[in-house]
């Protein structure tokens, strides 16, 4: 399942926050209300490595996911780099 980070900024009022949602949607502002702010940048966060202890653990967004990204783990490493070459591998394969 997709999953992204949204970056927004308001033209109306300058304020700028983030939101995490399956697609790219517009959205309110929260600071001013004004309507329909598009995402300037997104980021994709569909498969992420993450620190837990001393291991390096690679997270995929589960397809039920609703309003915020829910994880599982796929595979722990002992290092970053591990962790990173498990991905690239994988979006090679994929």
């Amino acid at each position: 399942m997709s999953w992204f980070r949204h970056h927004y900024h308001c033209a109306g009022c300058s304020g700028s926050w983030l939101a995490e949602a399956e697609l790219v949607v517009e959205a309110d502002c929260p600071f001013c209300g004004e309507r329909d702010v598009f995402a300037y940048k997104s980021d994709d966060r569909s498969v992420v490595v993450e620190q837990h202890k001393q291991l390096f653990v690679v997270l995929e967004a589960m397809k039920s996911a609703a309003r915020r990204g829910d994880y599982r783990r796929v595979k722990s490493f002992r290092t970053r780099a591990q962790a990173d070459a498990f991905l690239n591998d994988r979006r090679r394969a994929g």
